[in-house]
Formats: C-alpha cells, structure tokens, sequence
C-alpha cells in the first residue's frame, strides 16, 4: 500500500453478512471521511470484489455464507488477485487460540465481536498508516 495523498481516500472492504454488524461498523468509520468503504454480505460476494478492485485493507467477518472469510483470504493470499498483500483484519466471535492459530500468516490483526469502536478504529488507523 503506497501512502496516500491528504485529499486521497483509503479502500476498504467489509465482507460481513450481518446487517446489524454492517451498521455498528459503518456508524464507527462515520466520521472517517478519508475511507471509502465497500460493503458485501457474503463470501463469494467478498471474492468478486477483491478481485474486481485494488483495496488499501480488506475486513471480513470469519463465518459468511457461501464461502468463509478465511477461505477468501487463502485464495487471494495466493497470489490470485491484486488484493494479495493487501492487509486484512478479521473479526469474529469465535476468536480462540485455535482459530487464530489457524490465520497466523493469513492475516494482520483479529478483533473479537462484539467490536468495541476505540479499539476498531484504533487497529484500522494503525495498519493504514503503516503504508
């Protein structure tokens, strides 16, 4: 990720089938005019995405219909996509050592649900300005 001009925003997608979670996160990122944010509601609708368009950093939820968050970041962590190095941060209720084990290497950071707002803006803001 090149590092953005002021007036330039970041791409962000949220892969995330809960229309609750969809709106907690849209509310959090309100007043974040610098980020431009795509949403999806499922997995496959996440992989369309990701590999129709160049994101800055890709959010997904681990449980999704159709294809799991973890299965989407595989396959475009492949080298199949221009998404491949893009960062990614997933959250999930299910955020044991098992299943984050599992995504050491997949991802760059997991936050449990239910998502507290300073510490999700705080873990986007980090890995955005990284680049």
């Amino acid at each position: 990720m090149s590092e953005q001009a002021p007036d330039q925003k970041f791409r962000v997608l949220l892969a995330e089938d809960d229309e609750v979670n969809q709106e907690v996160i849209r509310a959090f990122l309100a007043g974040q005019s610098h980020i431009d944010l795509t949403v999806v509601g499922d997995g496959r609708a996440a992989l369309e995405a990701a590999l129709g368009g160049r994101f800055d950093l890709m959010l997904f939820d681990h449980n999704m219909p159709h294809i799991t968050g973890d299965r989407v970041i595989r396959y475009l962590r492949s080298g199949n996509s221009n998404n491949s190095r893009t960062p990614v941060v997933r959250f999930t209720a299910e955020a044991d050592h098992a299943t984050i084990r599992e995504s050491e290497g997949l991802i760059d950071a997991v936050l449990p649900k239910p998502l507290r707002a300073d510490m999700f803006l705080n873990t986007i803001e980090t890995i955005l300005r990284k680049g």
